[in-house]
C-alpha cells in the first residue's frame, strides 16, 4: 500500500514554474552557461579534479566509508526508516526528467549526503557533496553516474558523467 500510495504522489508532482528551467531560462543549463558545465570548466569533474570523485578520494564513497550508506547506517534508509519516503515525510527534492515528469524523490540523509529514490519509492543511489555546493551521484554499489549542480535558485540540475543535462530537481 505505500509503494502505491508513494508513486502516486510522486506521479502527481509538478515543478512550480519559477523552479523550472523549462520555464525559467536563469536555471537552464541550456540557456544560461554559467551553470552549464560544458561552458564553465569550473563546474566540470572531467576539468576540476576537486570536484571528481575518480581524482579525490575524500569524496568518493567508495575510499570513504562515512559517505557511503552501505557502510554507514545513519545514511541508509534500510536501518533509519525516516530516510525512506514511503513512510511519511521527508526534507529534499522531487527529481524531473528534462519533459518534467517525476522520476522519484532526493531526501536529505545529512549537509552531505541526498538519497535518490524512484517513482516506486525504492532507493537506487545517492548524491554526496562535492564540497563546492554541488553533488556526485553515485549507484549504491558506489558507481559515479554523474553530478548535480546548483541552479542558483534552491534547486539542482542533474547531470550524467559525459556533461550531458538529464534533469532537475526542485
Amino acid at each position: 500500500m505505500a509503494i502505491l500510495c508513494w508513486s502516486s504522489f510522486v506521479a502527481a508532482q509538478q515543478a512550480p514554474a519559477d523552479r523550472d528551467p523549462r520555464y525559467n531560462a536563469s536555471i537552464s543549463p541550456k540557456y544560461n552557461a554559467s551553470i552549464n558545465p560544458k561552458y564553465n570548466a569550473s563546474l566540470n569533474p572531467k576539468y576540476n579534479a576537486s570536484i571528481n570523485p575518480k581524482y579525490n578520494a575524500s569524496i568518493n564513497p567508495r575510499y570513504n566509508a562515512e559517505l557511503n550508506p552501505q557502510y554507514n547506517a545513519e545514511i541508509n534508509p534500510a536501518y533509519n526508516a525516516s530516510l525512506d519516503p514511503t513512510k511519511g515525510r521527508w526534507p529534499g527534492f522531487v527529481i524531473f526528467d528534462l519533459d518534467g515528469d517525476p522520476l522519484g524523490a532526493a531526501v536529505r540523509a545529512n549537509s552531505r549526503t541526498l538519497l535518490y529514490f524512484d517513482s516506486r519509492g525504492k532507493w537506487t543511489g545517492y548524491f554526496v557533496s562535492n564540497g563546492e555546493g554541488g553533488f556526485n551521484w553515485f549507484s549504491r554499489d558506489a558507481e559515479w553516474l554523474g553530478y548535480l549542480l546548483s541552479n542558483s535558485e534552491r534547486g539542482f540540475n542533474l547531470f550524467d558523467t559525459e556533461g550531458e543535462w538529464r534533469g532537475f530537481l526542485a
